[in-house]
């Protein structure tokens, strides 16, 4: 029997969104004025992502358990990825390098979630790491070589080439921000770490969207 693999990556990305958004949501609605008040107490608008889902309870478990279940499907994609470059007679160490560099950004991201900074920091510290590592390399690199052609059937139009711009400019917008909003208190910058930290997790959401969700839209899983 034969079942297309869209369901899964559809679900593994969403989800993802889906517990992003409630999770915040969460935040905004029961702990807006704790979660905006810092070590500057300076007027801020809106949380950073890391405190929403962090800091409170249910939203760190709700993020943990959805995060946890769309690793274990990003993981069953990373094989369906594999096989269509062989499908698609892609061969060599090209292969090999875009598979492992897309299972490090996923375990990167289970480490990073699974374990605060507040209770296991090596851990956390190590995950966060590696997951910004190894998801710069695979937007980067990734959107190049779908782009081109090189991943796929070569079926998909849609450009991704803006994709590693925006992700690495509001990492460093974050970056920056977080420097000047710890060093000098001003009112506001805490709200763009914010926004910039929203910007560059849901980029990161839509190049996943567009590898596993439009690049393989037509792939069949076969159940024996």
């Amino acid at each position: 029997m034969a079942t297309s693999f869209k369901p899964f990556s559809f679900t593994s990305v969403h989800l993802a969104s889906f517990a992003a958004i409630l999770c915040y949501c969460i935040t905004l609605w029961n702990e807006y004025e704790d979660s905006v008040r810092t070590h500057c107490h300076t007027w801020n608008l809106l949380p950073s992502f890391s405190s929403a889902i962090g800091d409170y309870t249910p939203q760190r478990y709700i993020w943990r358990l959805c995060v946890g279940v769309s690793c274990t499907l990003r993981l069953f994609s990373v094989l369906v990825f594999a096989e269509n470059l062989r499908r698609y007679n892609r061969s060599g160490p090209i292969v090999q390098i875009l598979t492992f560099m897309r299972v490090a950004e996923i375990l990167g991201l289970f480490l990073l979630t699974m374990f605060a900074s507040t209770e296991i920091f090596p851990a956390h510290a190590f995950g966060f790491c590696m997951y910004f590592l190894f998801s710069t390399l695979n937007i980067a690199i990734g959107s190049r070589f779908m782009s081109s052609g090189v991943t796929g059937s070569g079926k998909l139009n849609t450009d991704t080439d803006w994709y590693p711009a925006v992700y690495v400019l509001t990492f460093v917008g974050c970056f920056i921000s977080y420097m000047i909003h710890n060093n000098y208190c001003m009112p506001g910058v805490y709200t763009i770490f914010g926004g910039l930290e929203l910007v560059m997790i849901f980029s990161n959401i839509m190049f996943w969207y567009h590898c596993d969700c439009l690049e393989w839209t037509s792939y069949t899983i076969s159940i024996e």
